[in-house]
């Protein structure tokens, strides 16, 4: 895909961006409580930990792991981006966190790092892109290293998106979403080790009855916001119980939805 359309797209979107795209609140609020729990749960960051953000953006990853870390490097395209991780980390007081500005294409180091964030960046990568740049990226990683990659999947086939306007996007975009399979194998071909897959957050069932049921002249009514907020926070509570127990969500899911995100924890054999 063209770099210069996806610079352009993301400096549009830079100071507005939140989680997902999500315009709510409440919704962006639950993502990324939730998305935090479930990667934590994983990966234990440790003081003597290195970890390098691709395609960081804000700096949403890179600023969690900071207070647990040894030292954290964010690089993102984007300017825009950029200067919104500078300042928070500054509001945030770390000093043990930088952001540069460079494309995933260019950037090089001779730094090694113990934990490597590639969150939301490959589907805007076509497949030929892709191989040449996980191959870079290994070579970031100390042995026994591990790789946090969130991709939004097809669930059930790959899905092309090409100039296609996007309601929660509010602009038109491309990507695109490859099956669970494919990533395993571009990661494995770079001599990086698949430990760890799963829907990074269950099916938002809040979520579903806000869009889908509340009618659009309530969606803003101070009422139907603090029952979302409260059904979000009981979502919260049985997160762990749904990613557990598949068979709760799922069938619905793959029924009604085309794509979903999720986690993958590729280690860097010693």
């Amino acid at each position: 895909m063209s770099l210069n359309v996806e610079k352009s797209f993301w400096e549009k979107h830079a100071k507005t961006y939140q989680t997902a795209f999500e315009k709510l609140p409440e919704l962006a609020d639950y993502i990324h409580r939730a998305e935090r729990r479930h990667l934590f749960r994983v990966i234990k960051p440790h003081q003597e930990m290195r970890v390098l953000d691709l395609g960081c953006g804000t700096g949403r990853w890179a600023l969690e792991f900071a207070p647990f870390c040894r030292y954290v490097l964010g690089v993102d395209f984007s300017e825009g981006m950029i200067e919104r991780a500078r300042e928070e980390a500054k509001k945030r007081n770390l000093s043990n966190v930088e952001f540069l500005v460079d494309s995933l294409e260019t950037f090089q180091t001779e730094e090694k790092f113990d934990l490597i964030i590639l969150s939301g960046v490959l589907v805007y990568f076509d497949d030929p892109d892709i191989q040449p740049i996980l191959q870079k990226i290994a070579n970031f990683m100390n042995p026994g290293a591990l790789l946090f990659s969130r991709e939004t999947v097809g669930i059930h086939r790959r899905i092309d998106v090409q100039q296609k306007f996007h309601e929660k996007v509010g602009d038109v975009y491309s990507a695109v979403y490859r099956l669970p399979s494919e990533y395993i194998r571009f990661f494995q071909n770079a001599g990086l080790k698949a430990e760890y897959y799963n829907d990074f957050v269950p099916l938002t069932f809040p979520m579903i009855v806000y869009r889908r049921l509340v009618p659009a002249s309530m969606k803003q009514s101070l009422w139907i916001r603090k029952l979302l907020a409260a059904a979000l926070a009981v979502q919260y509570i049985l997160d762990p119980l749904l990613l557990r127990c598949k068979f709760l969500y799922r069938p619905i899911q793959n029924r009604f939805w085309e794509i979903k995100s999720m986690m993958f924890i590729y280690r860097k054999e010693e």
